[in-house]
């Protein structure tokens, strides 16, 4: 003897199934496409980036990556680099928080003036 109790229960397992499989897939989609975005922006900001460094320092194409980042890696730490920096984050409303260099140099300038 059939069950239709049991038949009702199994197509309705079926189909939640069903719409589980096509959330999920709906799901991934929607990933897709945030990690397409996610990479577009990426991608546009190192080309900007990259410009940058160019339109600056003409030069940069004669040196190999390593030696790019170690001269970017002093200039950035430069107290007018950083004073520089500071001042466009205030200007952008961001909150500054008192950066490694500007640091470094105030405790050294105590320093002098304590040990005299």
């Amino acid at each position: 003897m059939i069950n239709v109790a049991e038949i009702t229960s199994t197509k309705g397992v079926e189909q939640a199934q069903k719409q589980m499989e096509q959330a999920k897939n709906r799901m991934a989609l929607e990933r897709k496409k945030a990690n397409e975005e996610r990479r577009k922006f990426e991608n546009h900001h190192k080309y900007m980036m990259g410009g940058a460094v160019h339109k600056y320092f003409k030069e940069c194409f004669s040196f190999e990556e390593s030696e790019i980042n170690e001269i970017l890696e002093v200039a950035f730490k430069t107290t007018e680099v950083q004073k520089t920096i500071s001042a466009i984050k205030r200007r952008a409303g961001v909150q500054v928080l008192s950066s490694p260099v500007e640091s470094e140099v105030k405790s050294n300038e105590s320093e002098r003036t304590e040990s005299h």
